[in-house]
């Protein structure tokens, strides 16, 4: 079945004929039942083009098959009717839209210093999504902490379900706040920057430490004085590239902060029963190196009841860091 329709493909390659230089198109899938629908999509863009070329990112860690734009911009939608020229425009200048954004909303969003999660619901046929859609594009443009997520939500119901959606477009704001139909881009900007730290996701978290920012997480909850209960979420996260980036901002707090750092061992006593054995060894290793003593009892009951070798050695190894200290 064609993705696009002949309509579409003479636009595509029209469009084509106006670039003065290769462009990558970035994909990655997510064993999801659509990730051939979205290949299909993204190499016929370039089967259609003498300009675009696919790169397949595998270390993408997405949950829905995806094709990339911009700096952080996820289509999670097929660039299909009046999402095409959107989609194209942006894969061709990414800053296309940067128009759209006010300059007392650049001067406030400059201001920006933690990342904001941006989700924006749509379907292919909705009259009023290709604006809300442009003037987030130009959004995640203007600012680096901008992470935006175009989703349909005719394509992906259960998405649509779990975020409770129920018209489009919907935008999402750290999972925390919504809007229904238009919003003004200085509204959303005025937002972001009164958010408390403490209250961001872990994808936002997640964001700042593969971009590098380990010690900005670590920074920001010294700050607050308190952990972010989504930082207990990467710490415990099935997947080890998460947990490495967590504990890399946890032994850079522990460094910055031994107190706070101490207070990490309730909440992951709590966790450990709920988590698998990989998970478990990761989870004891943090509580070794948090300087809490108190710790010990837990530590040897785990050494000695636990029927997972692994799991053994890493409590043994949590019991000499602490006993050293």
């Amino acid at each position: 079945m064609s993705i696009f329709s002949d309509t579409e493909k003479e636009r595509i390659q029209k469009w084509d004929q106006s670039l003065d230089r290769d462009l990558t198109l970035r994909w990655a899938t997510a064993d999801h039942p659509l990730d051939e629908s979205f290949k299909t999509a993204a190499s016929t863009l370039s089967e259609l083009t003498s300009r675009v070329k696919l790169k397949k990112d595998g270390d993408a860690s997405v949950t829905r098959p995806t094709l990339f734009v911009g700096r952080h911009t996820a289509y999670q939608a097929l660039p299909v009717s009046r999402e095409l020229q959107l989609f194209l425009d942006c894969l061709s200048n990414p800053k296309a839209f940067t128009d759209r954004i006010s300059e007392e909303a650049r001067q406030k969003i400059a201001d920006l210093k933690v990342p904001a999660m941006v989700k924006v619901y749509i379907t292919p046929h909705c009259p009023h999504c290709p604006a809300t859609v442009a003037m987030l594009l130009g959004l995640a443009e203007t600012s680096d902490q901008v992470r935006l997520s175009i989703i349909d939500g005719e394509l992906f119901p259960e998405a649509a379900r779990e975020d409770r959606i129920s018209a489009a477009p919907t935008i999402l704001l750290d999972d925390q706040f919504r809007w229904t139909g238009t919003v003004d881009a200085l509204e959303l900007v005025t937002l972001m920057l009164d958010r408390d730290p403490a209250g961001l996701g872990a994808d936002a978290l997640r964001g700042l430490i593969e971009d590098g920012d380990a010690e900005r997480v670590a920074r920001m909850m010294i700050d607050a004085g308190k952990f972010f209960p989504a930082f207990f979420k990467l710490l415990s996260h099935p997947r080890w590239s998460v947990r490495l980036g967590a504990m890399v901002a946890f032994e850079t707090l522990t460094e910055l902060d031994l107190e706070l750092a101490g207070e990490i061992v309730d909440p992951l006593t709590e966790l450990f029963p709920d988590v698998d054995n990989t998970v478990k060894g990761d989870l004891l290793h943090v509580i070794g190196e948090s300087g809490n003593k108190a710790a010990l009892p837990f530590l040897k009951t785990v050494a000695s009841q636990s029927d997972d070798a692994d799991v053994c050695d890493a409590a043994e190894e949590a019991i000499e860091n602490l006993q050293d200290e």
